[in-house]
């Protein structure tokens, strides 16, 4: 399943931004700040979903990163070929310009 290159990089943005905001939530429970409930205080329906969510956020990194690779290695590739069909088009004006 390929997406578009905007849709790849907001995608992963987003993945990104959900993955940051559970990391610093995890870090802000683990050091008591804000209030917020340490780990062993959260039931066991919030535990998992936060894992799930945390699972999905790296999956969606993976997935869209590798979409945005993809895309990337599309205009490489086509730039490349246009710089060799240039270089092409240089040597056989050099052969025809030599006089023999």
């Amino acid at each position: 399943m390929q997406v578009s290159k905007r849709m790849a990089t907001i995608g992963q943005s987003v993945s990104i931004s959900v993955f940051v905001g559970f990391s610093v939530y995890g870090l802000l429970q683990y050091s008591d700040w804000g209030g917020i409930p340490r780990g062993a205080d959260l039931s066991l329906a919030a535990s998992v979903a936060i894992s799930v969510f945390i699972a999905a956020s790296i999956a969606g990194i993976v997935f869209f990163g590798h979409q945005v690779d993809l895309r990337n290695l599309a205009i490489y590739r086509e730039e490349e070929a246009r710089k060799a069909a240039e270089d092409e088009k240089k040597k056989n004006l050099r052969k025809s310009v030599r006089p023999s």
